[in-house]
């Protein structure tokens, strides 16, 4: 191997580096690109066991609640994404269709509060960031995370 690093081989009296670079660089944009699902699934789990009150000073007032039985209420969060990006295409006889290098554009996070603690946290929606999955939520639980110091990634600069 040659002292750059770099893996080369000859073609027509020309060296030509290999294909292990781009391997890296898609690896640590990989890497990169997977933030947002990091703070989702932190997310989730900093709010499990918070008090209701405590959740909506760092996550907001919820969008929408509704009270299931007296000791049982969901929180509804709702945020759109408004910078997709990728290409969609749909193909009329398959149906439906699919996205390259896009990611998803809105999320609904469904939090169940028992007794005045959150007992459970979905997410729905399509949520899916381009490498990792539920990426469009991480909005919705990154304050909490903040205010409670429990991700790096989320630290103010």
């Amino acid at each position: 191997m040659p002292i750059d690093g770099f893996a080369r081989r000859w073609h027509r009296g020309r060296a030509v580096v290999t294909a292990r670079p781009l391997a890296l660089a898609v690896l640590l944009v990989g890497a990169c690109a997977t933030a947002g699902h990091d703070v989702a699934i932190d997310g989730r789990r900093a709010i499990v066991g918070m008090d209701s009150e405590t959740l909506q000073a760092c996550a907001g007032i919820p969008n929408r609640t509704k009270r299931l039985d007296p000791r049982t209420e969901l929180l509804s969060y709702e945020i759109k994404n408004e910078n997709v990006g990728g290409m969609q295409f749909s193909i009329p006889l398959v149906g439906g269709g699919f996205k390259i290098a896009g990611s998803g554009s809105y999320c609904n996070t469904i939090i169940r509060v028992v007794d005045g603690k959150v007992a459970e946290v979905n997410y729905t929606g399509d949520n899916d960031d381009f490498v990792g999955k539920e990426g469009v939520c991480a909005p919705i639980v990154r304050g909490c995370l903040r205010a409670h110091g429990n991700h790096a990634e989320t630290s103010s600069r």
